[in-house]
Parts: structure tokens; sequence; C-alpha cells
């Protein structure tokens, strides 16, 4: 069987409702949606959402997704009685799609999934879950992990499950020699998982490796924003895994917040033509604008934002920007590269691996440039500290021994041991 014949395959399996799901796709009224198409056609279907085709996989996603990584917290752990609820209104509001990972909260979202959607709200969302990699010891993890994930869910199918943040370190350590990418195929095949697919943060060549690696691939979960235009995937990543017949899911639509409370500058180059939008539904449009983007997937840390995300999704469309509108996100663009002190890092990933496993990339594009728009720095080290675990991205500017290995590696010629040294000294690590 040839890639063509085997993707035409899938999506006949997927269409015909062959696997155990959620009753809209055990019915197999899965379809794309058309103006006098039925609400029954959409899971979960409202019609103040949009929807959009997951690639190959016949269903239908929600423009908005909710992720489950910035939930409300009390005394250190997820406030479950304020998620729940926040869950619920985003399903009522026509939500379908609800992203989880292990790891996610010390695990604790995987607990507030399975806790909002008891009582019947399961069957009106799919739900997506990831496998850590560098948590592993052996092949066999994969599978305890996967049961685990179920059941802590509370669901016998997951319907969209990830190998969790594939970067150079854990294709090249885990993902290959533990055979993964077969396993997952394996589950599918079991009825176990839906669809399978990846999280994303590395360069776009790597990218392309990955999706070419198997055509057995349904969608990818990728970060992307309108600050960071070339940044690991960046913008071709999403044209690149649709051509392959891919769904594709975006992360972190606001930048880990940074887009949903923007520096006066980025503020003042958004004004500049006249366009008033809430800092959140520009970064949110932007996406939508983006045909190939199946669903935005945003983190919600309170009742507010679900009703605001619910609003901004109502008027999502592919191609839905204005020349005016992509003019001011031009001047954004330029405001943030101009700030005094920014590295003109794009976060392209060439310089890893570093001999001393600095994450280089990440330290420059995402948390002191982020540093120098907002001076915020808690939120600078909570970046640095925490989100940039030496296992996932690397080791701190410290770590640097100023080999000098990354000068021949970067395309835009950054003095990168001494950029080190002073992100050390800002820092003060």
């Amino acid at each position: 069987m040839d890639r063509r014949d085997f993707i035409r395959c899938s999506m006949l399996a997927a269409a015909s409702g062959t696997v155990i799901g959620p009753q809209a796709m055990a019915q197999g009224t899965e379809k794309t949606k058309t103006d006098n198409q039925p609400s029954g056609a959409i899971l979960n279907y409202n019609p103040q959402m949009q929807y959009r085709p997951m690639g190959r996989t016949g269903v239908n996603v929600s423009a908005l997704g909710f992720g489950m990584l910035r939930l409300p917290m009390k005394n250190g752990h997820v406030d479950f009685e304020q998620t729940t609820p926040m869950v619920r209104r985003a399903i009522e509001g026509g939500v379908n799609y609800i992203d989880t990972g292990r790891v996610y909260m010390g695990g604790e979202s995987e607990q507030a999934v399975g806790k909002a959607l008891a009582g019947g709200w399961r069957d009106r969302v799919y739900v997506t879950s990831k496998s850590p990699w560098w948590e592993m010891q052996s092949a066999d993890d994969f599978e305890k992990f996967f049961d685990q994930s179920r059941r802590t869910i509370g669901t016998d199918v997951i319907d969209f499950y990830h190998i969790h943040m594939i970067m150079h370190r854990g294709w090249r350590d885990k993902v290959l020699p533990y055979k993964l990418v077969e396993k997952m195929e394996k589950l599918k095949v079991q009825g176990k998982i839906r669809f399978m697919g990846f999280s994303f943060h590395d360069n776009l060549q790597l990218f392309k490796q990955v999706v070419e690696y198997t055509p057995a691939w349904d969608f990818c979960l990728i970060q992307h924003n309108y600050l960071d235009y070339e940044y690991e995937a960046g913008v071709l990543g999403p044209k690149y895994a649709a051509a392959n017949g891919m769904g594709v899911a975006v992360m972190k639509p606001v930048r880990t917040g940074f887009l949903a409370h923007l520096p006066q500058t980025i503020k003042k180059a958004l004004l500049s033509t006249g366009i008033q939008k809430p800092d959140t539904e520009w970064a949110l449009d932007y996406l939508w604008d983006i045909p190939e983007v199946s669903v935005a997937v945003s983190g919600m840390g309170s009742m507010t934002d679900v009703e605001e995300n619910l609003r901004y999704a109502a008027k999502a469309r592919p191609n839905m920007l204005t020349p005016a509108e992509r003019e001011a996100l031009g001047a954004a663009i330029y405001a943030f590269r101009h700030i005094p002190g920014h590295i003109d890092c794009t976060g392209c990933y060439q310089c890893i691996p570093c001999p001393h496993n600095v994450a280089i990339g990440y330290i420059f594009a995402y948390v002191y440039n982020n540093y120098l728009a907002h001076r915020n720095m808690d939120k600078a080290i909570s970046d640095y500290t925490i989100s940039m675990s030496p296992v996932q991205r690397g080791d701190p500017a410290s770590s640097c021994v100023a080999c000098g290995k990354c000068l021949e590696k970067c395309p835009q010629h950054l003095d990168i041991p001494n950029l080190l040294k002073q992100v050390k000294e800002t820092m003060g690590k």
C-alpha cells in the first residue's frame, strides 16, 4: 500500500465511524460544515461557534479549544470547583476540543478534565492527552503512561493522543529508539485512541522530518503567534502539515500571556491604523485567519477568559483579517523587535544541540526578549526555570563555556557567548 492509498483508507475508516467514540462520531455523522448543515453533523454543535476540518480525520473541531494548562489555583493545587464550571460553560458555548497532558499542572490537569466531563459531558467533546518522552525509563512506560491517563481522565478512548514535546533530543534518544510512533499506531489499530499526532518544540527542519516519518500522523500541535513568525515550526509549519493531510492545533496563542497583556509600545503599534481590539482578540484572530489552522488551543484561567474567548471565536473565519489589520500586526512585530536590547533571535534552533546543553534559542527568543518588553522579572524567572527544564529544553545561560561552536551555525550571526553572558548577569543564572 503506497502513501496515497494509506491516506485514502485512513479517511474512509474515520468517516465510517469504525472506531469507538463520542456519540456523534460513532454514528458516522462527522462531515465538513456547510452553511445549511444540520447541527447533528458536528459534535456539540452550537451556531455561535465556528468549526473547522481537522485534517484527514473526517471530524470538525471548534475553532477555540480549551487548553487545560492555565487553570485557577488554590493553595498550590488546581481549584477544581472553579475549573469544572469553566469547562462546562465552554462546552455549552460550542467548544468540543479539550486539550490536556499527563504532566500538566503537576498531573492535576487530567484530573480536572475527568471531574469536568463526569456526568455525561464526555460524549460532547474530543479529549486529547500527551505522552512525555522525558519521563520514560523504558519503552514499556509508553503503554503504562497511556493507561494511567485514561484512568485519570475517566475514559476508555482518548480521541487525540500526542507524543509530547518532540525536540531533537527526545526524537533522537527516546522516540525513535523506543519506537513510540509504532506504539501509537498499535493503539490506534486497537481502538484505544482515535487519532495520533505529536506536539512540537524545535526547528522547521526537524518538523518536516517528523511529519514525513509516517503517513499515519493525523494531526500535530505547534506553538505559533504573530510575534514569532519564524519561531520553531513558524508560519510554514501549518502549511506543511496540512499539505500532508494533517490537522493543525496551535498552542499558546497568546504567548503564555504576553500577547494578552501587551506593553504600550506594541499597543501603540496596533492602534496605528485606527483599529481597536482587545489584546487577546488580536492574537486569536491572527491564528484563525490562517486557513490551515484547525483549532487555537487557549489556556483559560477564569470564567471571564472563557466568556471573552467564546465571543471572539464566534467571529473566527479563515482569511478574516483586512489589509489594515495585517498592517497593524506588521507594525506590532516591528515594535517588538526594536525594543531596546532586543536580541534578534528567531528561535530557529540551528544552534542546538549545544555541547553543554544550553537552551540558546528558547532563552533568547522566548525568555529574555519577553523580559525586555515587560520588565517583569518574576514572569521571566518562571519562564526560565519552570518552562525550561534541562531535560526538555536545556540548561541556563550559566552553563555556557564560550566554546564558540554555536557561532558558525547562527544565521543571524549573533555573538551568542557574549549574549548568554548578558542574560546570566540579568537573570542571575
